[in-house]
């Protein structure tokens, strides 16, 4: 997947998400919404035609762009529990 920074500053950060799906892109605002130390975070599809996700990304205080890494993980993290516990049930 392709990732642009449209927009990299003191506490806003703006990506574009490639070909990514939608998803990704509502998952990671939404879980960046639930931190106290993030002011606005949000996804959106500029056109579905286009296909593109862009990620917005404002903090109060604190890197944004580390903590969109740090949501990635825990992404990632869960992804991998899911994949686990569904190959379990699935034998």
């Amino acid at each position: 997947m392709e990732v642009k920074v449209l927009l990299n500053e003191k506490n806003t950060l703006e990506l574009e998400l490639g070909n990514a799906d939608q998803s990704l892109g509502q998952m990671l605002a939404e879980k960046l919404s639930a931190e106290k130390d993030v002011e606005f975070a949000a996804s959106k599809v500029e056109h579905p035609l286009v296909g593109s996700v862009k990620l917005i990304v404002r903090t109060k205080k604190g890197d944004p762009a580390k903590l969109v890494l740090e949501k990635l993980d825990e992404v990632k993290s869960e992804v991998s529990d899911f994949r686990k516990k569904f190959m379990e049930i699935t034998k």
